[in-house]
């Protein structure tokens, strides 16, 4: 792997294992639509000001002269709305009742969703590693979220709920990367995460336009929010697709686990947040079964050649 590309993929990482915390302290002022929404929108501004700035500032490349077919734009509905609206609006309303913490621990289900999703859609071959981490994966996922709903886990550490829509938002990730991967092999990844981010906030401006909103309570949170979008809207979509275009999705999934690290740290020790014993251990779970799963999967099928732009 080329070093650039290393930068973006850690890049893309650890801004998304921070995600749940920025989302949670935004969510102070603003309703989980409307945060969404603008979210995307500011984020879409921030890539169209690089998008002006030249290709100097997206790593020296022309954009590829490549029309965009009726499939393209099918494959960057389904990222926009299923791969990006969706994950993003089910973690926001995961985390009004849980933790960023338990966010962020439930991280490593993405690429369980990556797997399946390789599996049953691209009708790649599910082998038995990648059995053992759904299976894996699954009882990681009942150890973060069960012991909420019976009241074992620490005062404050999840609620059950909440961790069940964060879980199936991060299963919902695994859309944007199956269907973004075809995408930014043919076309721009910096023009991809434009179009994608615009029309990820069209669904939600309905939803966002009835709820409750507060400028007074809003202001304080809007700091929060405009790091939110610049960050994860906006340079963390951009180096996912940057990074994307050059290595396979299952080399992609390897380095999601550095997300549970990253919002475990930024979780404990910035917002105070407790993290249980069962909810550390499932989590293990979780990245040990897909660490296997995707290590095997990389020495028997070679990423894909980069498409010359």
């Amino acid at each position: 792997m080329r070093p650039s590309t290393l930068v973006w993929v850690w890049l893309a990482q650890g801004i998304g294992g921070s995600t749940p915390a920025l989302t949670k302290l935004a969510l102070e002022g603003m309703g989980p639509f409307g945060l969404t929404v603008a979210r995307q929108i500011l984020g879409a501004g921030f890539l169209l000001a690089l998008a002006a700035a030249g290709p100097a500032l997206r790593g020296g490349r022309q954009a590829p002269a490549v029309a965009w077919s009726r499939r393209d734009w099918v494959l960057l509905l389904a990222l926009s709305w299923g791969g990006f609206a969706l994950p993003q609006v089910l973690g926001a309303l995961g985390l009004t009742l849980s933790t960023a913490t338990h966010g962020a621990l439930l991280s490593p289900l993405e690429p369980i969703g990556i797997l399946l999703g390789a599996a049953f859609v691209l009708r790649e071959p599910l082998g038995l590693s990648h059995a053992l981490a759904a299976g894996l994966g699954l009882v990681g996922t009942l150890m973060i979220v069960v012991p909420s709903s019976l009241g074992a886990a620490a005062p404050g550490a999840g609620h059950f709920g909440g961790d069940l829509l964060m879980a199936a938002g991060h299963l919902s990730w695994a859309i944007y990367t199956l269907a973004a991967k075809s995408l930014v092999t043919r076309h721009d990844p910096l023009r991809v995460a434009i179009r994608a981010s615009l029309l990820s906030a069209l669904p939600l401006l309905p939803l966002a336009g009835f709820e409750p909103f507060s400028l007074e309570r809003a202001l304080p949170a809007l700091g929060w929010l405009l790091l939110l979008a610049l960050l994860a809207s906006g340079v963390a979509t951009l180096a996912w697709n940057r990074a994307l275009r050059e290595v396979s999705a299952g080399t992609m999934a390897i380095f999601v686990f550095v997300q549970p690290a990253v919002g475990l740290a930024v979780g404990v020790l910035a917002l105070g947040e407790p993290a249980a014993l069962w909810s550390v251990l499932g989590a293990a779970l979780i990245v040990g079964g897909v660490a296997l799963a995707t290590l095997r999967g990389e020495r028997v099928a070679p990423p894909p050649a980069l498409v010359a732009s």
